[in-house]
């Protein structure tokens, strides 16, 4: 049994939880997620309503029905069940011997309860899961066992009185029985979409109410005779099936048992995990912990369409089931090395969004791509103006997170170039890569300012990583990222030279890109070998560390950032920013400049975006900096198993799984502590910490599925697949045939 917080262990393969309060709700309700990449069912208990925090989310859902904010949408929950004696519910009784469970390779959650009812024992077992063989099935099995014998009534229906963040998507709700079970439709407030969910249960007597569909069933227990229920959900929408009711309908008639559909999502299971499945030997809670955030960045990828990784996934409606930056940066690295398909697929979402970004900057005065900074469906902009509010004046705070953060568009092309170098995909390149390189170039070439007395481009009025400092000039992360993508976009048009299409640039813009890229202001390394993380940074008020900053605080809910918060007018930052500059292009700067500046802005940073540990463990486990990487892998790791990141911040509901740390937790053991990387050819140069005797490791490489295992010595290939593998090893070349190894040395 390995202790991971307080009630919460592991044991094997599962996630074991002893102690269960309805404050906890929110938090173990993302914790104990169910997920499939189509859909999310937040781990609450079959009997728990929207006070409890009760959501299924579905994905190509959005909508907004509150005028501010577009949204995923909650459904009617389809596994609704309860069971009631002397006409309430069991579970308003005292819980014994609570137990609740998450099998981390199979999705599937239990959780068992002793109630006592007036000296008779009843033990209720419900176990479900969100299927990965049919992504639009839920089922549910209820087993209750009474230690004498005794009359319930089982409840089982569909609830749309759901939990919803930000306004009641469901409208013009109807129900109605249907051959073998139950179903329940409705209209998304937009009008544009229709959501059917389909409920399979014997049918008892049916009550119908202003927000459900119940079946009551009579229920007679004799004792210690356990007996069991099953209850089957299907869901979908008309953006996946046009008749969605006769899908409903005919889904529900093919289904088999629920053991059937156990068996049958086990396996599909099983082959997702096969590319991720990392072992750690010699510190199992790291292993575990590491199972937690692969198993939630997997639930989270939608894979049977071009559709993004929500910044919450399906936990939660918070940051509104769209992609940011973190889908590029964060998460696609893991698909990069462990299963390119996917990687490919977030990739043609941005290109199908393109239009989106062309208009988003046809908006603001520019050409070109302008990605959004939450991206929906459509690529248009979902972030409003208005994000916080403070809480000093109670006036909103205009933030420009959607008009200054224009590396989200860079941060698009960096994934473009580095997934077609990596899996050497020139047919992407051709067909779409091309397309979205330039206009992301022709953005930049319209956003930069020419600076006469300088003779160079400059990048103004811009926001970082660092989300507390806005309005800056030359930030060196944009800068840096921007000149990279540009100076690929035209090595790429270079090489595809046979590419027709409207998108390419005419002679007079492709004059215009190469100037830019020959004098777009980079900042350059002082004297101390530091880079200035923008203009006048260095100007700023010091304070080390960061943490201190926060004595300035009149109310502990302020806002630290833009325009006037007390971070504003110091170098306190909120996450990596020229960190970050460094874990996505180490080979601009050698390892001196590198630990320069790691030592100099690590201290100055606050780590208030789950974003910001995994990049400072992954750059420091490459410069062999290993209790610092460890320090910080240990944080990110745990972020989600300890809830350690606010739920709100200035009076904005922002909890739910942390994806893109999920997704970066597996990029800090594989690119960080195992040193993998991608340079003409597969790189490894591990530094593993000292608590770990091994590391097991798979890679997609040249088409096939491939394993290490890397130890402090030692680097082994593992499995079975024929040909030999070429790595380099600290500059070194080594040939691994299946079942060698090789020894090596830290570099």
């Amino acid at each position: 049994m390995i202790q991971l917080g307080p009630h919460l262990t592991a044991e094997g393969t599962t996630l074991i939880k002893t102690h269960y309060t309805p404050k906890q709700a929110i938090n173990d309700g993302s914790l104990f997620l169910m997920g499939n990449g189509y859909l999310g069912m937040r781990g609450t208990f079959m009997e728990a309503k929207k006070d409890a925090y009760a959501g299924i989310i579905v994905s190509d859902t959005w909508d907004n029905a509150d005028g501010k904010w577009e949204e995923l949408s909650t459904v009617m929950n389809g596994l609704f069940a309860d069971i009631m004696w002397n006409d309430a519910s069991v579970f308003t009784r005292p819980w014994q011997d609570f137990k609740r469970t998450l099998d981390l390779k199979t999705g599937i959650a239990t959780r068992e309860v002793t109630l006592d009812l007036d000296g008779t024992q009843l033990t209720v077992k419900e176990e479900k899961f969100a299927s990965m063989a049919d992504r639009h099935t839920l089922p549910m099995k209820i087993t209750l066992t009474a230690s004498r014998a005794i009359d319930l009534t089982l409840i089982q229906g569909i609830d749309a009185d759901v939990w919803s963040l930000n306004g009641t998507h469901l409208k013009d709700v109807s129900f109605s029985e249907i051959p073998g079970g139950l179903a329940a439709e409705a209209t998304l407030s937009n009008a544009d979409t229709h959501v059917v969910v389909g409920m399979k249960a014997p049918l008892h007597t049916i009550v119908k109410k202003a927000h459900a569909i119940h079946s009551h069933r009579a229920v007679s227990l004799t004792p210690d005779t356990p007996v069991t229920f099953e209850q089957i959900m299907v869901v979908t929408s008309t953006n996946d099936h046009p008749n969605a009711s006769q899908f409903v309908q005919d889904t529900l008639h093919a289904c088999p048992s629920f053991d059937a559909l156990k068996e049958a999502s086990i396996q599909a299971w099983e082959t997702i995990w096969r590319p991720f499945n990392i072992t750690i030997e010699g510190a199992k809670d790291d292993h575990v912990a590491l199972m937690v955030n692969t198993y939630h960045a997997l639930i989270a990828t939608p894979r049977h369409k071009p559709l993004p990784i929500g910044a919450r996934g399906f936990s939660a409606q918070s940051y509104q089931g769209a992609a940011f930056w973190d889908q590029e940066i964060y998460n696609m690295p893991m698909y990069l090395y462990a299963e390119p398909e996917v990687a490919k697929n977030l990739l043609l979402y941005r290109y199908q969004t393109l239009s989106g970004a062309k208009e988003k900057a046809k908006k603001h005065g520019f050409e070109g791509a302008f990605y959004a900074w939450i991206s929906g469906k459509t690529g248009e902009e979902l972030c409003p103006d208005f994000f916080f509010k403070d809480v000093l004046s109670g006036r909103p705070i205009r933030n420009h997170f959607n008009l200054w953060q224009i590396h989200i568009s860079f941060d698009v092309g960096f994934a473009v170039l580095r997934y077609v170098e990596q899996h050497q995909d020139h047919e992407f390149m051709r067909d779409y890569g091309l397309e979205m390189l330039s206009e992301i170039s022709r953005f930049l070439a319209s956003r930069v300012a020419y600076i006469p007395h300088r003779e160079r481009y400059e990048i103004i009025r811009v926001q970082g990583p660092d989300e507390y400092h806005e309005n800056v000039d030359n930030n060196a992360f944009t800068n840096y990222q921007a000149h990279y993508v540009l100076k690929e976009t035209l090595r790429a048009l270079e090489q595809h030279r046979d590419v027709e299409g409207a998108f390419l640039p005419t002679a007079k813009e492709r004059t215009l890109w190469e100037d830019i890229a020959k004098r777009l202001y980079l900042p350059p390394v002082n004297a101390d070998g530091l880079i200035e993380q923008f203009d006048g940074y260095f100007d700023l008020e010091s304070i080390v560390p960061a943490e201190k900053v926060t004595e300035r605080l009149q109310d502990p809910e302020e806002y630290y950032g833009y325009p006037n918060g007390i971070t504003v007018f110091t170098q306190c930052l909120k996450q990596a920013d020229t960190i970050q500059l460094f874990s996505i292009h180490p080979e601009l700067f050698d390892e001196k400049v590198q630990k320069a500046n790691y030592a100099y802005y690590e201290p100055r940073t606050l780590h208030f975006s789950s974003l910001s540990p995994t990049t400072h463990a992954l750059v420091a486990a490459r410069l062999g900096l290993l209790d610092e990487a460890y320090k910080h892998m240990k944080k990110a790791l745990f972020i989600d198993l300890l809830n350690t990141n606010e739920a709100i911040s200035g009076g904005t509901f922002i909890g739910g799984m942390h994806t893109a740390n999920n997704g970066a937790s597996w990029a800090v053991v594989a690119e960080g502590f195992a040193g993998v990387a991608y340079d003409h050819g597969l790189v490894m140069n591990p530094h593993l910490p000292e608590a770990w005797e091994s590391l097991t490791l798979p890679l997609f490489l040249d088409g096939a599925l491939r394993t290490f295992k890397i130890t402090h010595t030692t680097i082994t290939r593992t499995d079975d697949t024929p040909g030999r593998v070429t790595i380099q090893i600290n500059q070194q070349t080594h040939h691994l045939e299946a079942q060698t190894s090789v020894p090596y040395t830290r570099s």
